[in-house]
């Protein structure tokens, strides 16, 4: 019998990742991304499985599932290239989902905005 495994709580929220370092990712499923309200606004949410990170010591080889909030420029593109808009309403683009598979490498440059670069 396989091995269930047991998950209880929310998943963390990513760190920012320091200016000049980078962070590798594995973007999660799509239809969980949405856009939330915080006390600096605006961001956009969506799961992720975390690799790397300059700020965690140590990360287990398979990830660490996690949620990257952010209203970096990077995040708000890549959720307005997955999903289409029509007025108000948000509808996922399924014929991009294979586009994003894999790892990424989330930089962020000297001037603190982020590029993501699929490996």
């Amino acid at each position: 019998m396989k091995d269930k495994k047991l998950t209880f709580g929310a998943n963390p929220s990513m760190r920012e990742v320091p200016t000049g370092q980078h962070a590798v990712i594995e973007i999660g499923k799509f239809p969980e991304w949405k856009t939330i309200e915080t006390e600096w606004g605006q961001k956009i949410s969506f799961p992720i499985t975390l690799f790397s990170h300059p700020s965690y010591e140590s990360i287990p080889s398979k990830g660490m599932k996690m949620t990257w909030e952010s209203k970096s420029v990077a995040a708000l593109n890549l959720f307005a290239y997955v999903y289409q808009t029509d007025g108000e309403i948000r509808t996922f683009d399924w014929d991009v989902e294979d586009q994003f598979l894999g790892k990424w490498k989330l930089h962020r440059t000297d001037s603190g905005t982020y590029q993501l670069e699929q490996l």
